[in-house]
């Protein structure tokens, strides 16, 4: 039998080119994706931790000392007389802090109460300081704002208590009005510890 080449054309050559070029593009992806294929491996962690942080403590602490007398009222006050009362500031916190001191006088007697406070490097004898004697200050309360002073900077623990001797003197210009006349004194402190520093050695 014989084909016509006109009813049965041969396909083209471009073809068969096409054919072969596809192929050598999935050949070629395929070694590609032989080339980048996932290995297995070890991965590995270690750590170092710090030691314990601990934040610090801000205590401070007002003891009434020589017999616990601050509380020990007085009558029968007359102007220009005085008396005497002890405390101990204590910085009952983990780090040196800066205190204030404040004296407040409430009822008939405020504003006729005047303050003077007074530091011993050792414990007050009586009224006698047997070591170093330092004012922190002298003032009358009023009504509207207590005396206030600074005790400076005192360290922690029990031996660096700051040793305070306060002098409570009923003015001499009272007038007569204030015969009978009553009141409370009260006193206490506040501290203030600044942060800020470089602790890297500890």
């Amino acid at each position: 039998m014989t084909v016509d080449p006109q009813r049965h054309p041969s396909p083209p050559c471009r073809h068969r080119r096409r054919r072969r070029l596809r192929g050598a593009a999935i050949a070629v992806a395929g070694a590609a994706l032989v080339g980048t294929g996932a290995y297995s491996g070890w991965d590995g962690t270690t750590k170092v931790d710090s030691g314990t942080l601990a934040a610090g403590v801000v205590t401070p602490a007002l003891l009434d000392v020589n017999g616990g007398t601050f509380t020990t009222g007085i009558s029968n006050l007359l102007p220009g007389d005085f008396f005497y009362r002890y405390v101990d500031v204590r910085n009952a916190g983990s780090a040196p802090s800066t205190f204030t001191g404040s004296v407040t006088v409430t009822g008939g007697l405020t504003g006729y109460v005047q303050v003077e406070a007074a530091t011993c490097t050792v414990a007050w004898v009586g009224t006698s300081c047997a070591g170093t004697p330092s004012t922190l200050g002298t003032g009358t309360p009023t009504a509207l704002l207590p005396f206030t002073f600074s005790h400076g900077t005192i360290g922690s623990g029990a031996l660096a208590a700051q040793h305070v001797r306060y002098k409570f003197t009923f003015v001499d210009t009272a007038p007569l009005t204030l015969q009978g006349a009553t009141g409370t004194i009260s006193a206490a402190v506040s501290n203030t510890v600044v942060g800020g520093l470089d602790r890297t050695g500890g």
